[in-house]
Parts: structure tokens; sequence; C-alpha cells
């Protein structure tokens, strides 16, 4: 019997599984609306015996952005693993033209951050099942994708297509992405450095120009020169720095104040002396063997 799901919220959509309420091939083929989703059969490839659906409908959130924009954007759920932004181009193609394919583990009306970096991502890679939104071009193609009864399987990889990678080759990928490349990394990394000077320097000169000069609101801007350079981090450079501050607390504090400090300081000064009364022990001996010794 197939059962009608309530507006999904964020935590019930991880273990939501829409699919499992078709409970066979005939009543899934009938049944194109569920709760106000479109449901449309895929097919790995033509061979396959099993269809998989998906889950769609208008994105439509009170928080609006201009990365998915209302009347353009479809939201789609029960997305597999193996799903690209190629699959969704070969979906939709033939409706108009997609400029755009978000992936998210839930449902979020945010766009994520472009990645310009190959080794330090802003954002996890997404893994296993998720969530879509798909951009068209025009706001046309959204309804025809919506109006269309999707009955018959759509084949993702046909015969001409090349052949999709396998779940073993995509996990020797995977594993391959693991293994930095250092020229590449050193590469990005020098890249990301000058990009950084670059910016640093073009603040400067901003900061530069805007000095003296007054804004809209009659307001300078004042800022702090360093005349004299930071010291070097160097080694003897911080055990002096370590000898001064142990210098300036020996100051502040109260020498043979308590009754224990003076205990204290007086048993200092007798080791001192045994100390010092030792060591003139050993000088004496040593003139005496060398015949050198001269009481008087």
């Amino acid at each position: 019997m197939l059962m009608c799901l309530p507006q999904l919220t964020s935590a019930q959509f991880k273990t939501a599984k829409i699919n499992l309420f078709l409970t066979n091939a005939s009543m899934a083929s009938s049944a194109t609306q569920i709760c106000g989703f479109l449901a449309i059969p895929v097919k790995y490839k033509e061979s396959s015996g099993a269809s998989h659906w998906l889950y769609c409908k208008e994105h439509s959130v009170r928080v609006k952005t201009t990365g998915k924009p209302v009347g353009r954007t479809l939201f789609v759920i029960n997305v597999p693993a193996f799903f690209t932004e190629d699959c969704f181009q070969k979906l939709f193609g033939e409706f108009g033209t997609v400029s755009k394919v978000f992936f998210h583990k839930k449902p979020t009306a945010s766009v994520p951050e472009e990645e310009t970096s190959n080794f330090f991502k802003k954002s996890e890679p997404v893994k296993g099942y998720k969530v879509a939104y798909v951009v068209f071009e025009k706001s046309s193609s959204l309804e025809a994708v919506l109006k269309l009864k999707w009955k018959t399987p759509k084949v993702l990889f046909g015969k001409q297509d090349k052949a999709p990678p396998s779940a073993v080759q995509r996990w020797n990928a995977a594993y391959d992405e693991q293994i930095t490349a250092v020229a590449d990394l050193q590469a990005d990394i020098d890249d990301f450095m000058r990009k950084f000077d670059e910016k640093a320097k073009e603040e400067a000169d901003n900061l530069k120009q805007s000095e003296g000069q007054a804004d809209e609101d009659g307001w300078f801007t004042v800022t702090k020169k360093v005349r004299k350079p930071g010291l070097a981090r160097k080694e003897s450079v911080e055990q002096r720095v370590l000898q001064k501050e142990s210098k300036k607390k020996a100051k502040k504090e109260l020498l043979n104040f308590y009754t224990f400090q003076i205990r204290e300081s007086k048993m200092n000064h007798l080791a001192e002396l045994r100390h010092k009364f030792e060591e003139d022990k050993k000088r004496i001996a040593q003139l005496r063997q060398s015949r050198r010794f001269r009481p008087f």
C-alpha cells in the first residue's frame, strides 16, 4: 500500500527512503506524484533490471539566494552516490540548458563555497545518498520537467555512451586522490601565497591612499606605522627574553617576608657555603700535587 509522507524535516530526511513505500513495479509505474514530489524512474544502463526513483519538486523557500533562483531551480532527493552533474545533464538536457547543479548532504537554502584549491577544500565532499539542486537557464525548462509524466525509466548510459566507471574503479579513483602529488601541492601553495601577497599589497596601497582624506561622514583614517621591525625568531633571542622575564618576576617577589622564605634562604646559604668549601678543598689538593702549595 502506498503511504503518504508528511513534510520532511532535516532530521527526518537522513533516514527517509521514499522508494521503500513502492511495494511493486506496477504500483510504482502508475504513481507519478507522491506528496507533492514528482517521481522519476532512471536506469543506470539499458541492461539494468531494476530502476532507481528520484523525487523532485520546485525549489521554493523563504530565504532566497542568487545561486538557487526561485522559478528555475529543481529540488531532487534520493540521489544515489554515483550521480554526478553529467547525469543530470543527460536526464534533463532535452528540456533546456542546465546551468549548475549543487549537491548537499541535506536540504539547505545556501550555496556551497566555490572551491579554489584541489588540496585545501572549504567543505567536505558529499558521500553516499544526497540531495541535489538543479538550476536551469530558463524557467520554461523547469515547467516542462514538472509537467511530464515520467513512466518509462530514463537510461543514463546508453550503448553509444562511454561505459560508466564501476564501483571498483570509483574506489580506486578515490584511493588515488588520497595520494598527494608533491609538485602539484607546492604549485597550489605558491599560487595561494602569490594571491595573498597581491591582496595584502592592494590593501596597503588603499590604506595609504586613504590617509589624510576624510570619508563621507568627515572621519579621517588613522593608521599605526611601526618603524622598527620585530625581533628575529631565534633561540638566542628567546633565551634573552625569558631571562628578562625571570628577572622581572624576581623583582616583584617579596624576599624573606614569610617564615618559609627565611628558612629556605638560610638553607640555600649553608648549601652555598658547603659548595664553596668543597671547591676550596679541591683547589688546595691540586696545588699540593703540583708542589706549589705555599700557605705562608
